[in-house]
C-alpha cells in the first residue's frame, strides 16, 4: 500500500467556516502565484471553492468544505486548511528518502524534495514541513478549525507526533539493490539548505534573470523570467531552450514529458528535451503502455489528431511486442 507525501506550509486562515476570511486567504495566495509567473493566469488551474451541506441516508447531514487549486508546471494540488496548506506533490512519502543521483556539490538528489523546494519558491516560503498522509489529509486533524501548532503537535503518541529535522546526508547511503533501506520518521522540518545555496549561486551566475524554478520542468535548466518574458535557461551554458518567450508550461504527465505553449499553440517534449510534435492547437494526455513487455512505458496521445507516440517520438503500434 502506497502512502502519500504532503508538503505542509503555514497560512493565516483561522477557520474555513469564516467564508470571508477563508476566501480572502485563498484568493490572495492564488494572486501571488499568478504574479510569480508574471501574470499568466493559466499557471493556476482547477480552482475549487466549495462549501455545502450534504444529506446522506447513512452518514446523515454533514458539511463539506474545499478550497484547492493546481499548478500543472509542478504537478501539485494545494488544499487550504485552517492553519496550513496541505500540498500534494504526487509522490509517495517514502520517495522523499530515496536519492537517485549525486549533484555537482556531492549532495544526494531526491526528486520529491526538489519539487517541494520549487513549490516553496512559488508560495514565497523558505522552509517547509513534510509528512505522510496519516499526519495530513488522512488524519483526525480538524481541517476546518485547526491551527498550524495543532498540526505540529498531532500524533497517536509522543513519539509519533515529533517533528524531526531533515538531513539529506542521513539517506546518502540508501541503496535498495544492496538492501540498504531508509529509516525515516513520519514528520520532518526541512530548511532546504542545499537548495538555497544552489539558488544563491544561480542568481549570481545569471543576475539578469529572475529564477522561478530549478530543474523543473526540464533537468539541467532553470525556469526564469526576464522583464515580463519566461524562458528555460541551460544551467551550464546560459543558453535559452527556445528562441522565443514561453507563454505557459505544463508538466503534469507523470514524468513522461512537458508541454510548452507559444500563444494558443503548444508542442510536447520528452524529459530529455527532445521535441516530439510541432506547435499546434490542442492538448495532450498520457497513459501506461499495457502491451506485453511494455508495462513500464508510457504513451502520449496528441488529442488534436488522435495520434499516439512513445517517449522517443516513435509511433505507438498496438500489436507491437518488445523483445
Amino acid at each position: 500500500m502506497s502512502v502519500d507525501l504532503s508538503l505542509i506550509i503555514p497560512n493565516n486562515c483561522s477557520s474555513l467556516r469564516d467564508k470571508d476570511g477563508a476566501k480572502k486567504c485563498f484568493e490572495e495566495t492564488i494572486e501571488r502565484v499568478i504574479k510569480y509567473f508574471r501574470g499568466r493566469k493559466q499557471f493556476v488551474t482547477e480552482i475549487i471553492i466549495n462549501q455545502e451541506e450534504i444529506d446522506d441516508e447513512e452518514a446523515g447531514i454533514y458539511e463539506t468544505i474545499e478550497y484547492s487549486f493546481s499548478i500543472p508546471l509542478l504537478n501539485i494540488t494545494a488544499y487550504m486548511h485552517a492553519g496550513f496548506w496541505d500540498i500534494w506533490i504526487n509522490a509517495r512519502y517514502s520517495g522523499y528518502f530515496y536519492p537517485y543521483e549525486i549533484d555537482t556539490n556531492g549532495f544526494p538528489r531526491i526528486w520529491p524534495r526538489e519539487n517541494c523546494f520549487n513549490t516553496l519558491l512559488v508560495f514565497g516560503c523558505k522552509e517547509g514541513w513534510v509528512c505522510d498522509e496519516y499526519h495530513s489529509w488522512n488524519s483526525n486533524i480538524d481541517e476546518n478549525e485547526s491551527t498550524f501548532e495543532e498540526w505540529m503537535a498531532y500524533g497517536e503518541s509522543q513519539e509519533d507526533s515529533m517533528v524531526h529535522e531533515f538531513n539529506v546526508m542521513d539517506f546518502a547511503d540508501v541503496d535498495p539493490y544492496n538492501n540498504k533501506w531508509p529509516n525515516y520518521k513520519c514528520k520532518y522540518h526541512d530548511s532546504f539548505k542545499e537548495y538555497h545555496e544552489k539558488l544563491s549561486f544561480y542568481k549570481k551566475k545569471f543576475p539578469e534573470y529572475n529564477i522561478l524554478t530549478i530543474d523543473e520542468p526540464l533537468d539541467g535548466f532553470l525556469f526564469v523570467s526576464k522583464d515580463e518574458n519566461l524562458y528555460l535557461l541551460n544551467i551550464e551554458t546560459g543558453e535559452r531552450f527556445t528562441d522565443f518567450p514561453i507563454d505557459y508550461c505544463r508538466n503534469n504527465f507523470n514524468g513522461a514529458g512537458f508541454q510548452i505553449f507559444r500563444g494558443e499553440k503548444s508542442a510536447f517534449f520528452n524529459k530529455a528535451g527532445k521535441q516530439l510534435t510541432d506547435f499546434r492547437v490542442g492538448d495532450f494526455s498520457w497513459e501506461w503502455d499495457s502491451r506485453e513487455n511494455h508495462i513500464l512505458d508510457k504513451i502520449i496521445t496528441d488529442l488534436a489528431t488522435g495520434t499516439k507516440f512513445l517517449l522517443d517520438g516513435t509511433p505507438y503500434v498496438e500489436n507491437d511486442k518488445k523483445g
